[in-house]
């Protein structure tokens, strides 16, 4: 069987478990909210008293009076119809991811950038000078990153870059005026498969913006974002540090390496040749941190006041807020499942000697 022939039916065997993947993840996400002892009307409005019949009218709208699978039916049937009313807002569930997915985009975005620039090059370092002074520290930091609670390292770097230092600003997320936004419609509706493209691109502000030539709302997102961007990258990049390091350790060691030294290769061909074959596991890795901050770094989101999915999500969870707890999983599957196909694609590409 041909590598393209194998990739297509590694492929088409993927898309086909595609749909009971989601499924089950919305399935079992749902049962462990359903199985909490604990009334989640009540948990909508809060202590407040509110009056019997409301109450009840809320339960038989949301089919909290019908059996478990009833309700589990109609709130997937109501999410992918786009008519599902989260009742703590009272707007549509679809609405608000639209609006929150982007800003978790750019977080996604800037957190990706820190990881890489932080985590690449000091494994690279770490495995030229191992077992020197060097590699010393850069496991220290590895170790710093992976034992670090995230919310003191966030309050801390808040008290260095933004009470001391002024160097960054918290809350709020700038946004492409309403002109910018007209002008993205008229491109998706004039053109019919790029346009689209184009206009799902430029739903992320940072993106979006520079296409109606408002870089002003660029500068403003830099500004906002590079800090939390830099704890998520500090607490990754010391991971994605010791995995390079350890990677390029093995690649070092293997036979086609020593046997490129054996045939008297210059040190920048190895090299050239280790990087490859050790990057391989490094794009995995890469690939799920990246799913993991698409699907929202709570803890970061919550601290920095970032309205993406990560808060929108505590938020529901806290609540009890079934719309939101069933439209996220949704996402969040899709957005897991998704990458991990990138991610394998991207694995067979670098690596040849992949057969699916």
């Amino acid at each position: 069987m041909s590598w393209k022939m194998g990739l297509g039916s590694y492929l088409l065997r993927r898309l086909l478990t595609f749909l009971p993947s989601v499924i089950g993840a919305l399935l079992i996400t749902y049962l462990i909210a359903y199985v909490i002892p604990t009334d989640p009307v009540r948990a909508w409005v809060g202590e407040k008293l509110m009056d019997p019949s409301t109450l009840d009218k809320l339960k038989k709208e949301y089919k909290f009076d019908a059996p478990w699978y009833e309700q589990f039916v109609f709130l997937v049937e109501k999410l992918l119809s786009g008519t599902l009313i989260d009742p703590v807002r009272g707007t549509p569930v679809v609405q608000q991811v639209a609006q929150r997915f982007p800003i978790t985009v750019e977080l996604a975005i800037f957190g990706m950038l820190f990881t890489v620039a932080i985590g690449i090059p000091l494994g690279i370092v770490a495995a030229a000078k191992k077992d020197s002074v060097i590699d010393f520290f850069v496991r220290i930091f590895a170790l710093f990153g992976s034992s670090i609670p995230a919310f003191v390292l966030y309050y801390f770097l808040i008290l260095a870059f933004y009470v001391y230092a002024r160097a960054s600003l918290l809350a709020g997320v700038p946004f492409y005026s309403l002109s910018c936004a007209a002008r993205l419609d008229s491109i998706r509706d004039a053109v019919p498969v790029l346009g689209y493209l184009v206009w799902a691109v430029g739903q992320v502000p940072i993106f979006g913006a520079p296409m109606c030539g408002e870089f002003s709302v660029v500068s403003d997102t830099v500004v906002r974002m590079w800090l939390p961007g830099l704890a998520l990258g500090l607490l990754s990049g010391g991971f994605i540090a010791r995995i390079v390091r350890n990677s390029l350790l093995d690649a070092f060691t293997s036979e086609s390496i020593l046997f490129a030294k054996a045939r008297g290769l210059t040190n920048q061909r190895i090299w050239r040749h280790a990087l490859k074959n050790a990057f391989a596991p490094i794009v995995t890795i890469l690939g799920l941190d990246f799913a993991g901050l698409l699907t929202g770094a709570i803890i970061a989101e919550t601290v920095f006041n970032i309205p993406g999915m990560g808060l929108y999500m505590y938020q529901g969870i806290t609540r009890l807020n079934f719309p939101i707890i069933i439209a996220g999983t949704f996402l969040f599957s899709i957005i897991y499942i998704v990458m991990n196909l990138i991610v394998d694609l991207i694995y067979a590409l670098i690596d040849p000697r992949v057969r699916y």
